[in-house]
């Protein structure tokens, strides 16, 4: 996807590992060793991580330069993650022969699909995925309040060191009814512009998917220190599904 494949050389740098979200993360599987799946790995900082404190890592996403990248932060590290640039929405056969303990998804990943559709073909995958007692988590933005406040923008990514700004502006096209997200990257005194469309997927819309899919159990956060959602002020929505 030319949108990340752009970004893959600072990618990083605009969104460095949290050790907020690499906790969550390690609550939510619990204790290793434990099968577990990265989807849209980016560039697999949340998969070496969690390899190093003992889980079993594979990690697949759609834009070959972040695998690339990925390849090369593994073989550096002598690393065990197991790596495939693969799309998402081919997750049951690409790992048809395969059963995780848990699956993750996080960094606003899953609403590049095409459609509610690809979403809850993706949700069912992932269900007959998991192991009886496995953990499904994924992370958005809250559209719920940035289609309500009519919100045009996120906070400017800023990173001093490099230095970068990431400017990420939003636009409802309410004749397809999707997001239209542009990025505007700041670095080496040039400007890298990008757009993508994305599905709003809201918090009841979430709820009532997964639920389909055959998930009975699940909690909703409004970020990764667990706090409680809130349609209207949440920046984030986090979901735990578990069958």
């Amino acid at each position: 996807m030319a949108f990340y494949t752009d970004i893959s050389k600072y990618y990083d740098k605009i969104f460095p590992i949290s050790k907020v979200t690499v906790d969550f993360l390690k609550d939510s599987l619990g204790n290793p060793p434990k099968n577990v799946l990265d989807v849209a790995c980016g560039t697999g900082e949340y998969a070496l991580e969690l390899e190093k404190q003992g889980y079993n890592l594979k990690a697949i996403d759609l834009d070959s330069k972040m695998i690339e990248k990925l390849r090369e932060k593994a073989k550096k590290n002598n690393s065990k993650v197991s790596f495939m640039e693969g799309n998402m929405i081919n997750l049951g056969k690409d790992f048809s022969d395969e059963k995780f303990d848990a699956i993750y998804c996080i960094g606003n990943s899953l609403v590049h699909l095409d459609n509610l559709n690809e979403i809850q073909v993706f949700f069912q995958d992932v269900r007959k995925l998991l192991n009886e007692d496995g953990i499904f988590i994924f992370q958005i933005i809250n559209y719920d309040r940035i289609i309500a406040k009519e919100l045009r923008s996120l906070p400017t990514i800023e990173n001093k060191e490099v230095p970068l700004k990431f400017e990420r502006l939003y636009n409802l096209d309410e004749a397809t009814g999707k997001i239209i997200f542009k990025t505007i990257l700041h670095v080496d005194n040039k400007e890298i512009i990008n757009e993508v469309n994305l599905i709003p997927l809201m918090y009841d819309d979430a709820i009532s998917m997964l639920k389909s899919a055959g998930f009975n159990k699940v909690k909703a956060y409004g970020d990764f220190r667990r706090s409680c959602y809130d349609k209207e002020n949440s920046y984030a929505l986090i979901l735990e599904a578990r069958q």
